[in-house]
């Protein structure tokens, strides 16, 4: 779904994400021309610029303001200018990202009113837009995307008929967390996988290993099991399958795992040492010990009490 934003105020330039990565524009001479712009200077980061015409680094107002563009980058003088006839860039990911954000600035012969409009594209869709009118000149602000996205675009926009020149700084972005698919199997040793979602005591669950995957890799204090993510209260390295692999069996209390009646299916989530996520699901029963009965009484307050 296409998420729209317009702001009718930029805000403050805000910190960089932490542990994002980073383009600041000042990694390569920059052009002080028209041309060229950015192409394949970052491809070694998986980032790959798309111009339809100019849109090249210039030096900024320490470096002898070539252009006369009245700007100074924000974390180094050079910065991206823009005043051609798209006033526009693309840039293209080798993998799908996160927490993309760019650093924006009026210049010199722009006029009051000027809008900037950063989208975001996944799988050849446009999922998101983020509309904001810029600020006084030389006055950078930060525009973001919330979405997963693996291209984005940006582009100035002003009045028709007049120029409306304006800088991008520092292109910042996350690099999208890889899941790893992972096999675990609900109650190890019944092939019902029954758990009870009114019981007090707890479920044991299975985290299997493989020839590629080694269960001592992964971050215990990190797994959650159900819809609530229940904590693991205990955990395990043993061969509960019998296959000659270790696996990591964890307990999990049953009241904390968010299962409900009529749940087919419980996941496991978590991370590897290395930060790697994983998820697991596998079916599981939640009619209770004594059945439906038990089940009606158990909602209702009356009746013995499910066991775990």
């Amino acid at each position: 779904m296409l998420r729209r934003l317009f702001y009718l105020a930029t805000a403050l330039l805000v910190p960089a994400i932490a542990g994002a990565e980073e383009i600041r524009f000042d990694e390569y001479p920059p052009a002080n021309n028209l041309f060229p712009s950015p192409s394949e200077e970052y491809a070694s980061m998986g980032v790959h610029f798309i111009a339809t015409d100019d849109g090249s680094v210039w030096g900024g107002m320490s470096g002898g303001n070539p252009g006369g563009w009245g700007l100074e980058g924000t974390n180094g003088p050079a910065f991206a200018g823009f005043n051609g006839k798209s006033y526009g860039l693309g840039v293209v990911f080798d993998a799908p990202v996160r927490e993309v954000s760019v650093d924006v600035a009026r210049s010199l012969s722009s006029r009051v009113g000027d809008r900037f409009i950063l989208r975001g594209w996944r799988d050849g869709a446009m999922i998101e837009e983020v509309d904001v009118v810029l600020g006084n000149i030389n006055v950078w602000s930060t525009v973001a995307l919330t979405q997963e996205v693996d291209e984005i675009s940006w582009v100035g926009v002003g009045t028709p008929t007049k120029a409306h020149p304006y800088g991008v700084d520092n292109l910042r972005w996350t690099s999208a967390p890889q899941e790893l698919a992972v096999a675990i199997d609900v109650r190890p040793a019944s092939a019902e996988n029954r758990v009870n979602p009114f019981g007090q005591g707890v479920v044991q669950v299975a985290l299997l290993g493989s020839d590629d995957f080694d269960v001592t890799a992964v971050d215990v204090t990190t797994l959650g099991f159900g819809p609530l993510g229940a904590p693991a209260v205990h955990s395990a390295v043993e061969d509960s399958n019998e296959d000659g692999r270790p696996d990591l069996v964890t307990h999990h209390r049953i009241p904390e795992t968010g299962i409900a009646l009529g749940d087919a299916e419980a996941c496991l989530v978590g991370a590897t040492l290395d930060g790697m996520q994983l998820r697991g699901c596998d079916a599981v029963s939640t009619v209770p010990n004594g059945g439906a009965n038990e089940a009606s009484h158990a909602q209702s307050g009356r009746g013995p009490k499910p066991k775990p």
